[in-house]
């Protein structure tokens, strides 16, 4: 009885709830952000592409936090420091100046900060909407989470292309050495 109490309030409280028109439209940036995030490979089954992937990211210093094969997913993080000496020399003058004019400001800044990443390998689909052999995507996005001087916490997705370009290269190295056996 409860649980069909719980279910018809989600779902009158769900009722309530519009859906911008456009959410599911795919803009040119979208799709370019999605260029940037995705390559195929070919001649490598799904679980040794993970692998490479996997050992690419470990390569790189990250710790694999999960993995299933099963659905083509992976994800790991590694934490690191966030200090920017010209975002610390800025506090400093800001600092200076507020005290100069009697009322100082101290303005926080960036302390470490947690790299994380999320891959996922899916097959690729030909024009019967059968899975190719041997044929697969991947599609990765890092993402950081800064925490600063005075505990307070923020968020952004990386989309420097030549982050994304590094990364597939060493994917693409490991992916051949994984074919190999070697």
């Amino acid at each position: 009885m409860r649980r069909q109490s719980i279910s018809l309030i989600a779902l009158l409280l769900a009722g309530c709830v519009t859906v911008p028109p456009d959410v599911f439209v795919v803009t040119s940036e979208l799709q370019q952000k999605r260029q940037i995030e995705t390559r195929r490979y070919e001649g490598i089954n799904e679980i040794d592409l993970i692998t490479a992937s996997a050992n690419v990211l470990q390569d790189l210093g990250f710790n694999l936090e999960n993995s299933e094969t099963k659905l083509g997913v992976l994800t790991a993080s590694k934490q690191r420091d966030a200090s920017d000496a010209g975002e610390i020399a800025g506090a400093v003058v800001v600092g200076i100046l507020t005290s100069l004019i009697g009322a100082p400001v101290v303005m926080p800044t960036s302390k470490d900060q947690t790299i994380r990443v999320a891959l996922v390998v899916r097959p690729v689909i030909d024009s019967t909407g059968k899975a190719m052999t041997n044929n697969h995507f991947v599609r990765v996005t890092f993402q950081r989470v800064v925490r600063r001087t005075d505990n307070t916490v923020f968020g952004e997705t990386l989309s420097d292309p030549k982050l994304y370009q590094d990364f597939f290269e060493k994917v693409s190295k490991s992916v051949f050495l994984e074919a190999q056996k070697i």
